[in-house]
């Protein structure tokens, strides 16, 4: 028997073999192709997690260094910023010289120029043991406890940041007392 007649050589694909590869590879490109208008969400989850770092991180630095820290959010300009409390006046002076542990950079975040992150819409509620004069600016205390910048010894109860990009929202609360931060 010779050896080429034992193994048969193909000369390539049969139509239908073409047609089911293609079919599986369709299949499985549709699967795995990300939903795009999840895009929206995405978005609109890393703003908010934008914002719940920088008031985490302002609370942690407080915590850690003794020092008073705390966060600027700006609804008007989608913005929020850590700074250091200068107590030696009255109301404490914002000293915004507070570096993003990651980046090195200033920690001042602007959504509407963030590369990845967006919101159409930033609106806060403040609610406080007192009347605060100056609403967006919250500092902690060194036991990382929620204070009124101005005056400085108003207790924060609650603070709420809304975030809305198309029919979506997340709202960010920072608890008073606590000082705990959840996402919703």
């Amino acid at each position: 028997m010779n050896k080429m007649t034992a193994f048969t050589r193909s000369q390539g694909f049969s139509l239908v073999e073409l047609v089911i590869v293609t079919l599986i590879l369709s299949i499985v490109a549709v699967v795995a192709m990300p939903d795009l208008s999840s895009d929206e969400t995405y978005k609109l989850d890393l703003a908010s997690q934008e914002v719940a770092d920088a008031m985490r991180f302002a609370r942690s630095e407080s915590l850690r260094t003794g020092a008073p820290r705390g966060f600027r959010q700006q609804s008007s300009q989608q913005r929020i910023r850590v700074f250091r409390a200068d107590m030696g006046t009255s109301p404490p002076t914002r000293v915004y010289d507070v570096y993003h542990p990651v980046s090195k950079q200033l920690y001042d975040i602007e959504l509407d120029k963030h590369a990845f992150a967006d919101a159409s819409d930033v609106n806060r509620v403040t609610l406080f043991k007192g009347a605060c004069n100056q609403t967006g600016n919250i500092y902690f205390d060194a036991n990382g406890t929620p204070w009124c910048a101005d005056p400085e010894n108003i207790l924060l109860e609650q603070f709420d940041v809304t975030l809305s990009l198309g029919t979506h929202s997340r709202v960010v609360t920072l608890h008073g007392i606590t000082g705990r931060v959840t996402v919703q």
